[in-house]
């Protein structure tokens, strides 16, 4: 059972040689006649603080819990212990107790390896095995769950509360409980200057002017003439490991470069019983060059039609002795009629700075940055229409993020 099979039928049905929105290529005349700025909005940068940093904020935020606890996971949610972890806590799980899965399947909290069926089911964790106990820090919609198992030490990754669940599906149910118990080292001593206080504020970093020379949109050509694409509406101040490893720790994954990449890895994946979630994407371009990375986030089954996704371009510019990085980030949220040809390509969420917040809200669970900060540059890019006719709007504004 190949399952690459339908979804990767449809995603090779939706590709197009020329795309400028993820397979989307030549914007109409009436798109291209869209201005590009509203004069009246002026150029700024705006600090943002993060989740953690507010939470943080004082040490009240975080207020002094139990070295011990138990928990029993017993039902098919999120367990939320009520428990407030300061990031950097180290926390050791022991795990007892058994479950009996709704098709007689029996495992403990290490996990079961995935059966054929369990390809076509979605886990809050497609990484952990079936069944196994998994948790998460934080409330945050874009907050990546890690695997406890049987036993297991987590390093606390952000500062939020702690929930605790089995690694299934919504369809198979299961009855019988895990016992939890959670013994923590001593937290650590509440820090600004050491936990989310970056050397340097993005507004001292950067302005408007950083991105005077960068194209408010990418291009489905190197030339750049060719019909405009997605906004640029992110940016990245690191080197390219600290880029890297920001993105695996907030749960993207680096996709497949070429149909025929996809098809190896799918079958690959497929044959070992794991989760395909590396599609690839369409090429675009900025500076007259393909993108360097393209990272997504998607559930397995769904990767075809809907997936959180983006292009990242590494810029000549240097702030504070680092690259600066900026990238299109959208959501795609299933297929539409191409209005140029009658054939099938991918829509997106025309409500791109939603796309722009997950992204900023992912690395902001994973602790992954110092500093954020929205700039609004000259010529803000406010709506335009992709090359198959559907619309898009933001506000203008680039997330802007210092990486550790």
């Amino acid at each position: 059972m190949l399952i690459l099979g339908a979804a990767s039928s449809a995603w090779i049905r939706a590709q197009n040689p020329q795309p400028a929105s993820d397979a989307s290529p030549a914007v109409t005349a009436a798109a291209q006649s869209l201005p590009a700025a509203i004069p009246s909005i002026t150029p700024k940068v705006e600090a943002i603080m993060s989740m953690r940093s507010q939470k943080v904020a004082s040490a009240a935020a975080v207020p002094a819990h139990k070295q011990n606890y138990e928990f029993t996971v017993s039902s098919g949610d999120w367990l939320d212990t009520g428990v407030v972890l300061a990031a950097g806590e180290i926390a050791d799980f022991t795990v007892t107790g058994s479950l009996t899965l709704s098709d007689n399947r029996q495992t403990t909290a290490d996990g079961l390896d995935r059966g054929w069926k369990d390809l076509i089911r979605q886990f809050p964790l497609n990484q952990a095995k079936v069944g196994a106990l998994i948790g998460r820090v934080s409330d945050m919609g874009a907050s990546v769950p890690f695997s406890i198992g049987a036993s297991g030490q987590v390093t606390v990754p952000t500062t939020g509360k702690l929930y605790l669940r089995a690694n299934t599906s919504s369809d198979l149910t299961y009855t019988g409980q895990y016992k939890v118990k959670v013994k923590f080292a001593p937290a650590p001593k509440f820090n600004t200057n050491v936990l989310d206080t970056p050397s340097k504020p993005i507004s001292s970093l950067l302005g408007p002017d950083n991105f005077s020379d960068i194209p408010r949109r990418v291009s489905d050509t190197p030339s750049g003439e060719g019909n405009p694409g997605d906004m640029v509406n992110f940016a990245l101040i690191g080197t390219k490991a600290q880029v890297e490893a920001a993105y695996k720790a907030a749960g993207w994954v680096a996709v497949d470069k070429s149909v025929q990449d996809a098809i190896v890895n799918g079958l690959l994946k497929t044959l070992s019983k794991e989760a395909y979630t590396e599609m690839p994407m369409s090429t675009l371009y900025l500076f007259g060059r393909p993108q360097d990375f393209s990272f997504a986030r998607a559930d397995p089954l769904m990767v075809a039609a809907e997936r959180h996704h983006l292009r990242v371009w590494q810029t000549n510019q240097m702030v504070d002795g680092r690259p600066l990085w900026v990238g299109s980030a959208t959501h795609d949220i299933g297929f539409e009629k191409d209005q140029r040809n009658g054939g099938v390509t991918h829509k997106i969420d025309p409500d791109i700075d939603k796309e722009r917040n997950y992204l900023l809200d992912s690395f902001d669970a994973a602790g992954v940055y110092s500093s954020a900060a929205y700039v609004t540059p000259t010529n803000p890019l406010l709506e335009a229409k992709t090359a198959t006719g559907g619309s898009f709007h933001s506000d203008g504004r680039i997330v802007v993020m210092a990486l550790k």
